[in-house]
């Protein structure tokens, strides 16, 4: 009996033993499958994390890459080497445009046509009359003066003032101010206002010089001073024309907001303006728009500044400045349309088309009033001012926004706000910051 007993309490013993290490074992594999199923969670966060960082680097490459082609893009618009084709269409409109200087004046009317008579720089008694009166020269002199302020004005328009009060902040933008964006418009500017100085100051020159009468105005001495004068006027044509070639580029193929232009701009090399003004110069230098009247050259050699003119007041006029004030967006650049004023673009644009009539005016001056050449030359001279101001004010204020860069700031630093494209629309709540401007 007591070796029954003693067998059946050994394996009641090993049962208790087997049922614990079955205990242990699902615990230990519990423990193995919370392991397995934290390792499991792991990885997938891992794969997460890394599956977001490819992304965000593919979306990266693709906004570098949309930026860039859309640089080259801007670049093959404003390359400075046109094509034989451009430069042979170029050389037909600048002769068109001569022809049509020396058309128009002569033929707008009958008294252009008794006023404006060809001399070559040969003058007669009968139909020759130059003023020497203070009238005349000393208004010269007073808009020399005037000119090279303004030169001054533009080549220094490196700060903004109180232009960055009128542009809407916006919270994840920074502003700052780059003179070097605004450098090559301030520099062509500068030289616009130079070549109307020199031309005045030419001009008062030999108002006051020569006073000897026909005699003294068939010299040498006196044609290289009116040649001065003309053939500034001349050559500030295609300086007029780099200019608005400078605003063509900055809107129409550097911003990314070209679709709010109303038309595209075709942008002109400066080569090209370089040869429409040195061929206009070189036809005065050779006499081709000398006349009886010494006056008379300068008109015809205002004609000649029609098709630059109309080029700087289309590139201006062409961007939807209403639209871009309504969709400022992401477009870093747009805080340069923000700070162009209205009241400067109708400055701008009355400032280039103001000078226009003085050209049928003068020979009604002439034929059918009584007044004095010196009293004729002062209102044209009054105009002159008026018009030449309102082109150096408007030209140092779109200098000044030419400065001004918006840059979007990150956790590391800033980058431009230009490739910054695949960023969505700023948040509704930074719309009450935005101010009205015009």
């Amino acid at each position: 009996m007591c070796l029954v007993n003693t067998e059946k309490e050994q394996g009641q013993t090993g049962q208790q033993q087997q049922e614990a290490a079955a205990a242990a074992a699902r615990r230990g594999g519990g423990k193995l499958t919370n392991a397995s199923s934290r390792a499991s969670t792991f990885t997938t966060l891992e794969s997460t994390s890394i599956s977001t960082s490819e992304d965000s680097s593919r979306q990266q490459s693709q906004t570098n890459t949309l930026h860039q082609n859309h640089n080259s893009h801007s670049h093959s618009h404003t390359r400075t080497c046109p094509s034989p084709k451009v430069i042979f269409s170029w050389c037909i409109l600048t002769l068109l445009s001569k022809e049509f200087s020396v058309f128009l004046p002569k033929f707008q009317s009958q008294a252009g046509a008794k006023t404006f008579i060809p001399a070559a720089y040969q003058y007669d008694e009968e139909h020759t009359f130059f003023d020497n009166t203070i009238l005349t020269w000393g208004t010269d002199y007073a808009i020399c003066v005037i000119m090279l302020y303004a030169a001054y004005l533009c080549l220094n328009a490196t700060t903004t003032h109180s232009l960055t009060k009128l542009i809407p902040t916006d919270s994840r933008l920074v502003r700052r101010m780059d003179p070097s964006k605004s450098q090559a418009l301030r520099m062509k500017s500068a030289c616009l206002f130079l070549s109307y100085a020199l031309s005045v100051f030419a001009g008062g020159y030999a108002h006051y010089t020569f006073t000897g009468g026909v005699n003294q105005l068939n010299t040498l001495s006196f044609r290289i001073w009116w040649s001065i004068c003309v053939g500034s006027v001349t050559a500030a044509g295609g300086f007029m024309g780099a200019c608005g070639s400078e605003i063509c580029k900055r809107f129409h193929h550097e911003e990314r907001s070209q679709c709010n232009n109303v038309f595209r701009l075709v942008y002109v090399p400066d080569v090209l303006w370089m040869m429409y003004g040195g061929y206009l110069t070189w036809v005065c230098l050779m006499g081709g728009i000398s006349y009886k009247r010494p006056a008379c050259d300068i008109f015809v050699a205002g004609t000649s500044q029609f098709v630059p003119t109309v080029y700087c007041i289309l590139a201006v006029g062409s961007v939807r400045w209403k639209k871009m004030k309504e969709e400022r967006g992401w477009n870093g650049n747009t805080v340069v349309h923000g700070a162009i004023r209205r009241w400067y673009r109708c400055m701008f644009y009355i400032g280039f088309a103001l000078n226009a009539p003085l050209l049928p005016s003068y020979p009604c001056y002439i034929q059918y009033t009584s007044l004095s050449l010196g009293v004729v030359n002062a209102i044209l001279h009054l105009n002159l001012t008026l018009a030449w101001g309102m082109q150096a004010l408007s030209l140092r204020h779109i200098c000044q926004a030419f400065n001004l860069v918006e840059e979007e700031e990150e956790d590391g630093g800033t980058i431009p706000a230009a490739s910054s494209a695949a960023v969505e629309e700023s948040p509704s709540g930074n719309d009450n910051n935005k101010q009205k401007y015009e």
